[in-house]
């Protein structure tokens, strides 16, 4: 985790392919798989170019927001709209910041175990003698490079996995 974050710190431009996939139960009972998968590049923490691969009905959707001049363009096939947003650079490092801030504070223990972290909610046991199941957090490096991070509990079978098949470091050379 400390050299991906050593690795990582003060670089702005980065590629990342990413499947983030949904096994869960939703309010009738009824289990929901789903998967969505996308590429992005991000450069200098400023301009986001995000495409959809999957689900099918989304496919090809090309996104691109750029905090710069506040234009985000939604594009597929031969259409483009375009929208003048508020989005800005701070609310990157703000979220990026909040994150950090979070799971480092004492609400989570964190456990390294060989490649992998493991942020187990303060109090865990006391909320499940409560009769409440608490979200594990389990994020997998390799060769200390992101690879997955999966929400989890105890008891259930349902998780939400964010597997990066990709996260690269640009240095100049943007696809």
């Amino acid at each position: 985790m400390f050299e991906f974050v050593e690795n990582t710190s003060g670089f702005r431009d980065f590629f990342v392919d990413v499947s983030v996939n949904f096994d869960v139960i939703d309010k009738n009972g009824t289990n929901f798989k789903n998967n969505i998968s996308f590429e992005a590049t991000i450069l200098n923490l400023e301009h986001f170019d995000i495409l959809i691969k999957s689900p099918e009905f989304l496919k090809d959707i090309n996104i691109e927001a750029n905090t710069l001049n506040s234009a985000t363009y939604y594009k597929y096939k031969n259409y483009t709209i375009s929208n003048i947003s508020d989005f800005d650079i701070n609310l990157v490092y703000e979220i990026i910041m909040t994150t950090s801030s979070f799971l480092s504070s004492s609400l989570f223990t964190i456990f390294e175990k060989g490649d992998n972290l493991s942020l187990i909610p303060a109090g865990y046991t006391f909320l499940k003698r409560l009769g409440l199941e608490p979200t594990k957090i389990l994020v997998k490096f390799n060769n200390n490079k992101l690879k997955e991070i999966l929400f989890t509990t105890d008891k259930s079978t349902e998780s939400i996995s964010v597997k990066f098949e990709k996260f690269e470091i640009l240095k100049g050379d943007y696809k």
